[in-house]
């Protein structure tokens, strides 16, 4: 078993020196820019939105949103300078985090997905834009 991994790594190493040697190094440039590209969808999967309410407003906001879209919280952690909210809707997992920028400005920054190659940008703006409907009704 062992010297069939140890082959296998050499007919691998072997396999992509013959590419860079015969002019096909044009596949390794194609493999790097599909890593490229899922690295992008990943970091691009979330949704971000500077806010101009208190930290505290924007909370109330967004909670108030989510159980409205009947997004149920799990958890509600303390980080640096605001705070994470885990929440789940049916098979969607969803991470909120909420930082205060100034005492009248909160960042809010929203992924959901499945798992970390399934994002659902579409749900983490609508739960962007939810937060910020009900937090400018909660002013006037």
């Amino acid at each position: 078993m062992k010297k069939n991994l140890i082959h296998m790594a050499q007919a691998i190493i072997l396999a992509l020196s013959l590419m860079t040697f015969t002019g096909c190094i044009e596949v390794l440039g194609i493999l790097g820019s599909g890593a490229s590209m899922a690295s992008e969808y990943i970091l691009k999967g979330s949704a971000s939105k500077t806010i101009s309410h208190e930290f505290n407003m924007t909370k109330k906001a967004l909670l108030i949103a989510l159980r409205k879209m009947e997004i149920s919280v799990d958890v509600a952690l303390e980080i640096e300078d605001g705070e994470e909210i885990v929440a789940k809707a049916d098979e969607l997992e969803i991470t909120i985090e909420l930082k205060e920028i100034t005492p009248k400005v909160t960042r809010i920054t929203v992924v959901a997905g499945k798992n970390i190659l399934h994002r659902d940008k579409a749900t983490a703006q609508e739960i962007v834009y939810q937060t910020n409907k009900v937090a400018d009704r909660l002013v006037s």
